[in-house]
């Protein structure tokens, strides 16, 4: 059973990998960017209880998986995984999403990390399970640890116009934070946007926009599509006044 808890893990890693992958579109999709479909708290909360179902439901009844796995085909062990998974997850938390009819995303989440773990696992146990035993368990464990990393810490720094709307809401406003004073007054909407997308929609080029996050407060004042006022700094008490006249544009 050791290789058999080697291999479930990492295939069960990869499956939550793949989950988070899922969701992070599937909020796009639905909301326009993975901040509002809470993929902060779906990271942390799936991993809680992917290993309390890798507890109930991988390790206890390990014996019976190999025997799926041996005894059918890679597509029908696949399908069976990804259905287990779903009653794995209805039994666990998912059956609150269900009451309250809400959030029913997550459970094409579990799907995807039940059919991912099937796949994974058929093809490491039935193929490749001599060459996964000359790897160390510190490396698969490592990794959950290394995608956190890159796609919350190294991504976000890289390409911070490219990871906004697909990062969890606190990772969203350091980019904010960071971004917001690369700007001054004069400079094009066009190259705002651009940096963060879809977070300035301004009709017909004119108005204003500010928010107050945690420890950072800003105001963008926009007319004939150039920034004509911008502040930003810690958060206080009070923000900053809004509104302007539109002025015409030469």
């Amino acid at each position: 059973m050791k290789h058999f808890k080697k291999t479930s893990f990492l295939a069960l890693v990869l499956g939550w990998i793949g989950q988070i992958i899922t969701h992070i579109i599937w909020s796009n999709l639905r909301y326009g960017n993975a901040s509002s479909g809470d993929t902060g708290v779906v990271i942390f909360w799936s991993s809680f209880f992917l290993l309390i179902y890798y507890s109930l439901f991988i390790l206890l009844p390990g014996k019976r998986i190999i025997k799926l796995s041996e005894n059918n085909g890679i597509l029908i062990f696949t399908i069976l995984s990804g259905v287990y998974a779903l009653i794995g997850f209805t039994i666990l938390i998912g059956w609150v999403f269900l009451i309250s009819n809400n959030f029913l995303g997550v459970f094409i989440d579990a799907s995807i990390c039940g059919v991912i773990f099937g796949l994974t696992f058929h093809l490491i146990w039935n193929k490749k399970r001599n060459e996964l035993k000359q790897i160390h368990l510190i490396p698969i464990l490592t990794l959950p640890i290394i995608f956190l990393f890159i796609y919350l810490f190294a991504f976000p720094k890289l390409l911070p116009s490219l990871a906004y709307n697909v990062v969890p809401q606190y990772v969203r406003h350091d980019i904010l934070k960071n971004t917001i004073p690369k700007f001054k007054v004069g400079d094009e909407l066009s190259k705002l946007q651009k940096t963060l997308p879809g977070e300035f929609d301004f009709k017909d080029c004119h108005g204003n926009q500010g928010a107050m996050l945690e420890n950072f407060q800003y105001v963008i004042e926009v007319n004939c599509c150039k920034i004509i006022r911008i502040e930003y700094g810690p958060r206080q008490k009070t923000g900053y006044t809004m509104g302007g006249k539109r002025n015409p544009c030469n």
